[in-house]
């Protein structure tokens, strides 16, 4: 059964931006403060997966803060922004980040069917005339 692969690749500036947007609620499962985004810097970890640092300016005592982001925090914040943008993401696929250069990226993992309907035959019908 094939597998389709979509990546979805956010620059610099739609990183900040949609990190900018994250709702409150999103902030406060993450324990992020109120307050704009100044930088982001994004790593591959060895061994796998993906450390994104967040410099953000906390408007409760304006000082300039450093976090590291968990893995549900930015698909929170990119999928977010998917949907904000009217970026069709596959609901059933498997996702997972990755750092492609300079830029983050949504993979997402969609596996075929090999099930068909009773009443249909497969799409492509190989019986000989």
């Amino acid at each position: 059964m094939p597998t389709e692969l979509r990546k979805i690749v956010f620059s610099k500036r739609e990183l900040i931006e949609s990190f900018d947007s994250l709702s409150e609620k999103a902030r406060g499962r993450s324990d992020l403060p109120m307050g704009q985004v100044r930088d982001i810097h994004v790593s591959q970890q060895f061994g796998g997966g993906v450390k994104v640092l967040l410099d953000l300016q906390d408007i409760s005592d304006d000082r300039l803060k450093r976090f590291s982001l968990e893995a549900s925090t930015i698909s929170d914040a990119l999928l977010d922004y998917c949907q904000k943008k009217n970026i069709p993401v596959a609901r059933d696929a498997e996702k997972y980040l990755e750092v492609i250069g300079d830029n983050l990226a949504l993979s997402q993992k969609i596996r075929g069917s090999s099930e068909f309907p009773e009443d249909q035959p497969p799409p492509l019908d190989e019986t000989p005339e």
